[in-house]
């Protein structure tokens, strides 16, 4: 197996810190792009803002000019985020998609002169099996992660034929500290017990999600792999059929099963 140039961004805990790792440990050249190393990194780090621009082109220039190229791209650094529609302020909303939208954008963008020069390369693009719903209480996650999964489709298109694959990893419930960093709105009274209530659930879901180690084979596989499919959907067995099952059932019926695992009703 040859040895990758590897970017992950978000690699200072949970998911990027645990393919970084590993990726290293294989023997490939792995860096990984976050605000900060919290010295459990055995890879090379970089200290990136992934929502400035001009940090990311200043970081992808460095891996450039000491690499000379850039096999895989790995779009991990996100943020979640609950409260109301209603509710959540221009600055909330902009925290996350400065981070779980831009993020991923900016990263797109720096690495794809180079891979369609080299006429190879992967970029996954991590989002969410939520991105398929708009979710009580994490809507504005969904839109997040569902204009990831357009972006990459587009993109997809727009480089067809040029040796460059670009997919997205949409993942369940992954056990993780993401709860840690979590944008939490404001919440108004016609929405606090409701919202108290289903934080707690959202919380115990992801104390119980898929380990991190768990991804390792599955991602692997992915960048060593060619014709990508646009999405992989990745989790617990129920989430990944709600994918299928929003498909199939008529809209209203789907919207119901949602808002009774929810506890709406």
């Amino acid at each position: 197996m040859s040895s990758k140039v590897i970017v992950i961004t978000g690699s200072s805990s949970g998911v990027g810190l645990t393919l970084a790792n590993y990726f290293h440990a294989q023997g490939h050249c792995v860096y990984g792009l976050s605000r900060t190393a919290k010295g459990q990194e055995m890879f090379k780090h970089l200290a990136t803002d992934v929502s400035s621009k001009e940090n990311v082109l200043t970081s992808i220039a460095s891996i450039l000019k000491e690499q000379g190229r850039i096999d895989v791209l790995i779009n991990n650094a996100g943020i979640g985020m609950l409260g109301a529609v209603e509710d959540a302020s221009k600055a909330d909303i902009e925290q996350l998609f400065n981070v779980n939208l831009y993020g991923s954008l900016f990263t797109m963008q720096a690495v794809l002169p180079c891979m369609r020069e080299q006429k190879s390369g992967h970029i996954l693009n991590v989002s969410s099996i939520a991105s398929n719903n708009g979710l009580p209480f994490r809507g504005y996650y969904s839109a997040s992660k569902s204009a990831i999964d357009r972006l990459s489709e587009a993109a997809r298109l727009e480089n067809r034929h040029s040796g460059v694959e670009i997919a997205t990893l949409n993942f369940g419930d992954i056990k993780t500290n993401i709860a840690e960093s979590r944008v939490k709105t404001f919440v108004s009274a016609f929405y606090k017990a409701r919202f108290d209530s289903m934080v707690k659930d959202i919380d115990a879901e992801v104390e119980h999600g898929t380990p991190t180690e768990d991804l390792i084979p599955i991602v692997n596989r992915l960048i060593h792999q060619t014709n990508l499919k646009p999405h992989y959907y990745i989790g617990k067995r129920l989430q990944k059929l709600s994918v299928t099952l929003k498909g199939l059932l008529p809209q209203k019926a789907f919207e119901n099963m949602i808002a009774k695992y929810s506890k709406l009703d």
